[in-house]
Formats: structure tokens, C-alpha cells, sequence
């Protein structure tokens, strides 16, 4: 059984994500589905998280079909197969470019981001449309924008929900900003992913021209926020997670809370 508190980070099941995906479009806030799986073990369940994405992809209906699918190589089995993973992320894209979706990859924790950066780079080069996100608490992360947009990948910019190489807040906030001035000069289209309001107010005055930059955020947070930045003209996407294997995903979030709560910070609204 889940807890029914939890639907606030992650919903039961497809349909009950679809039906979100329409009341969020509605809104015109675009929607990044996640059929939640992670950390497989075994082949065995890399196969079942392979078939809850494709059938994730399979499901949109055709008004839909430019919905994001976001997934994370830890589920493809990333942390016991490479060549697994990779096998299972290219059924993934082939399918994803048949149907003409989007496929975005989750960035993960530190010891498996070099093979993630590897890999969604390989798949680019190739010609497969992806999002790779990369995470500004991390020293390599100004060289991965580099080799990320060399491949002619679009990049996703976080703050990082493991452990990087920093846990100093302010200094997060300043990679980040960093980051973004980079992603922003280079003039081509990416997507940031936070909840800081100083954030979001100081890559607001930067941007010049609003269909450059997607703000992202998860379900469960800042939803005045969303609601005024599609209001105001600007790109806006909300990550919704579904399905029952979401206790790895909640607990992330309740101690991203915990977190600010103890700094005497709060999210955006």
C-alpha cells in the first residue's frame, strides 16, 4: 500500500498522471511523466522498469506525443550492467523518435555521472533528441556543459538532490547562477530545474529572450510560482512522478524540506 500523502511528490499510477498532464497543459505548464523506478538490481528488473517506461511512452495519446518522459539509467541497470543500461535506454530512444517524444535524462548520484554523461552524449552524437540534466554542486559540472553541448545535447540545470562536492547552500547558488549565464550565452534553449525564489528572480532579469529558458519544477512545490511564470510569458515544466515505487523518490524531497528547514529558508511558493 502507499501513503496518500505522498500523491503530493508522485502519483498512483498512469492514469492518474495523464489526467494531471492535461489540467497542467491546460494551464500551459508543459508535463515531464516519470514511471518511477530506480537503483534495479538484477536484469529481471531492469526489464520491468523498461517496459513501465515504453508503456509510459505508449500511452500518451497522439494530442500529447511531445510530453518528456524522464527516466533514470539506475533503473535500465546502470549499477550492475552498463551494457544493459545502454542496451535498454537506445530501445528507449528508438521508440521515443518513432513516436516523436522526448526523452530526459535524470542525473544521479556522483559515482555514476561520468557513465551518464558518457552515454547520453553517445546517443546525441547519434541523433537521438535528448535532455541531459547536470548538477551545479559538482566541480566537473562547467566541463560536462561543454561536452554536453558539443554532443548537441540540451541540458537540464539542477542543483543536485545527492552528494556533490559541495553542501554549502550559498555556494551552490553561486554555481548555479554560474551555470546558467554560461547555458544562457551560448543562446541555444535548456531548462533549469529549482525551487530557490532568489534563483528564480535573478534568472528572470537575465533572460532577454523568454522561449530560451523551461523553468522546471516538481510536482508538490511551488505551484503559485508556476502558474504566475506561465503567465507571464515565460516556458514552464513540471516534473510529475507516478507508480508505486516512489519511497527512494519521497524521501528525497521530504529531506530537500528538512533541509531548508533547518537553514531557515523556504521554497518558492
Amino acid at each position: 500500500m502507499t501513503d496518500q500523502k505522498d500523491d503530493r511528490w508522485a502519483l498512483p499510477g498512469i492514469e492518474e498522471a495523464l489526467q494531471w498532464l492535461d489540467f497542467r497543459n491546460q494551464q500551459g505548464i508543459s508535463v515531464a511523466l516519470d514511471a518511477l523506478g530506480e537503483y534495479a538490481k538484477t536484469p529481471a528488473q531492469a526489464a520491468d522498469n523498461l517496459a513501465s517506461y515504453r508503456n509510459c511512452l505508449l500511452a500518451l495519446p497522439p494530442a500529447n506525443r511531445k510530453t518528456a518522459i524522464a527516466i533514470k539509467l539506475s533503473a535500465l541497470g546502470l549499477n550492475f550492467d552498463a551494457a544493459l543500461a545502454e542496451k535498454n535506454l537506445q530501445n528507449l530512444l528508438e521508440l521515443a523518435q518513432y513516436n516523436d517524444n522526448l526523452i530526459e535524462i535524470d542525473i544521479e548520484g556522483t559515482p555514476t555521472v561520468e557513465a551518464t554523461v558518457a552515454m547520453a552524449c553517445q546517443f546525441s552524437a547519434l541523433g537521438f533528441n535528448l535532455v541531459l540534466a547536470l548538477q551545479a554542486y559538482l566541480d566537473r559540472t562547467d566541463a560536462d556543459i561543454s561536452r554536453a553541448r558539443a554532443a548537441g545535447l540540451k541540458i537540464r540545470l539542477v542543483k543536485g538532490a545527492y552528494r556533490g562536492d559541495t553542501d554549502d547552500f550559498a555556494e551552490i547558488q553561486s554555481r548555479f547562477f554560474s551555470c546558467f549565464k554560461t547555458l544562457l550565452a551560448a543562446g541555444q534553449p535548456f531548462d533549469v530545474g529549482t525551487h530557490d525564489p532568489v534563483l528564480i528572480e535573478q534568472m528572470k532579469t537575465a533572460i532577454t529572450e523568454r522561449s530560451q529558458v523551461c523553468f522546471g519544477f516538481l510536482k508538490g512545490l511551488a505551484d503559485q510560482t508556476k502558474l504566475n511564470l506561465a503567465q507571464s510569458g515565460f516556458r514552464v515544466s513540471e516534473y510529475v512522478p507516478y507508480g508505486t515505487n516512489r519511497k527512494a523518490y519521497v524521501a528525497r524531497r521530504q529531506l530537500y524540506l528538512k533541509n531548508l528547514e533547518k537553514a531557515g529558508l523556504t521554497p518558492a511558493p
